[in-house]
Parts: C-alpha cells; structure tokens; sequence
C-alpha cells in the first residue's frame, strides 16, 4: 500500500506531466500564429502589398512615402537641348567617351533595365568633356540607379555645378575642388544635404532613402540665374539661391564614398536643356 508521501509525489508529477502538456499546446498555438502571420506577411510582399518596416522596392512593391511632394509638380525641362547622353554609341567596358573622371568608370548593361548605364567607381567624380556654356537659365535631368541588399550599404553621394571643369579633384563637398554647390543623397542616414560656398546655404532634408535599395531615382534641376531648384522622384528638396550673380557653372556627380555587400550605383540618361 502507497504511503501518503508516495500518492503526494504521484499527485504532483501528475499535475506538472498536465501543466507541461498544457504549455506545450499552448506554445504550439503561439508558434501557428507566428508562423501564420509570416506567411501572410510574404504573401503580402508577393502580392505587392506594403507592410511596415519592409523595404518594398526590392520586390517591386511601392515605396515609402514622400516628403515635399508639391501638390502641382513645378518642374519643367528646357526645350532647347544643349547637350545629352544615353551612352548607346559608347562601348562597354569603357569611360564615355562625352564624359571625363577623376578615377574610373565603365559603360554596361543592367539586367532588366533598358540601355547602357555608367557605373560609377567609389571615390570618383565626373564632369562633361567639353566646355559647354550653360546659359542663365538651364535644366538638367539624369537618373540614378541603385543595386544593393540595403540601402545603407551605399555609400552618400552627390552632384552640383562647380566654377571649372577640371577632373582632377575628387568633389565631396561645396567648398572644395573649386565646387559651388553640393546636393548630397546620404542613403545611410537617409537625408538630403545642400550646400553652396557662394552663398554659404547649408540645409538637412530627411528623405526615405531607405525604400531605394532596387530602384530608380530621377533627378531634376532648374537654374534660374542665382537661383537653383533640385527635384528627387518629384520631392522638392531645393528651391533657393545658390549661385553669385554670373557664376559659371560646370555640372558635377561624384560616386559614392564607398560600396557595401557588392552594391552599386550607375548614371545615365541625362539631358541637359535651356
């Protein structure tokens, strides 16, 4: 016959074999609705649904919302073109032959993309090669291209106009390399810098660079005399002076400081126009 002592310890593994049996179907609950709302949540990115926190570009699906979005977009391009570059004459593997560099760059294809595109060597800067006099109201368009697991993983790039059109210096600001202006994409912090030496502009723009690690960026720009509006996706990020009355301007871009994980950044398309 079992001693109270006995039934008392079979009592109690008893109800510790009924409590771990229960928190083991309870977990297993848990563990369905983890594994349930993943699955929707793929789902949602295959279907092209945008869910917080996820970076949708790379899949295709719509990009974070953005700021300075003007209600009438105000842009407009130049119907007279003063010069343009696709690059359909260049040959892959080499510079363009319309453009120059402080470093180094190469003409080539981009999967699922249509035309030829520059990609762009860390650390160089690139001006057209030759001496174009832009007159004292132009507009510029070109576009950006970027291929990266995330965005942070590219380096913070810029472009502007500069008083000469020496390749020489690399031109990572407004105050060097003889530059006057500086709009600056900084993908890691996702924000926008302007800059100018001529009229000592400094401002800080937060932009949703994090939804841009696939993905195709425009870039539009009025000069209008002293005055400079820059335009990303539509996103009015400048619209003040920038420029000492008759300044020449030489435009500039200068590829990212450096490259994380294999990503990459190219340029093409551009059209200058007045």
């Amino acid at each position: 016959m079992m001693t109270l002592k006995q039934l008392s310890v079979i009592t109690l593994l008893s109800l510790f074999v009924q409590v771990t049996a229960s928190q083991a179907q309870i977990w297993k609950k848990v563990q369905r609705k983890l594994e349930d709302k993943a699955n929707q949540k793929v789902d949602d990115v295959l279907n092209g649904k945008k869910s917080s926190g996820t970076n949708q570009s790379a899949v295709g699906g719509a990009k974070e919302s953005r700021p300075y979005v003007e209600e009438v977009y105000s842009f407009t391009p130049g119907t007279k073109i003063i010069f343009e570059s696709d690059f359909k004459f260049d040959t892959k593997g080499l510079m363009p032959k319309k453009w120059k560099s402080s470093g180094s760059g190469s003409i080539l294809s981009v999967a699922d993309m249509p035309g030829k595109w520059l990609a762009l060597a860390e650390q160089s800067t690139y001006k057209i090669d030759s001496l174009i006099n832009n007159p004292g109201n132009f507009t510029v368009e070109f576009d950006i291209l970027t291929r990266s697991a995330e965005t942070a993983d590219i380096g913070a790039m810029s472009f502007g106009f500069a008083r000469d059109n020496a390749s020489k210096n690399l031109l990572i600001d407004a105050h060097n390399g003889n530059a006057i202006t500086n709009t600056q994409l900084h993908f890691h912090n996702q924000e926008v810098i302007n800059s100018s030496s001529d009229t000592d502009k400094y401002n800080t723009l937060d932009y949703p660079f994090a939804s841009y690690s696939n993905s195709l960026l425009h870039v539009a720009i009025t000069v209008e005399g002293e005055n400079m509006r820059v335009y990303i996706d539509k996103a009015k990020v400048l619209d003040t002076k920038m420029f000492k009355p008759a300044a020449t301007k030489f435009f500039y871009i200068t590829a990212p400081y450096s490259y994380e994980q294999g990503s990459k950044v190219y340029f093409g398309n551009f059209v200058m126009a007045k």
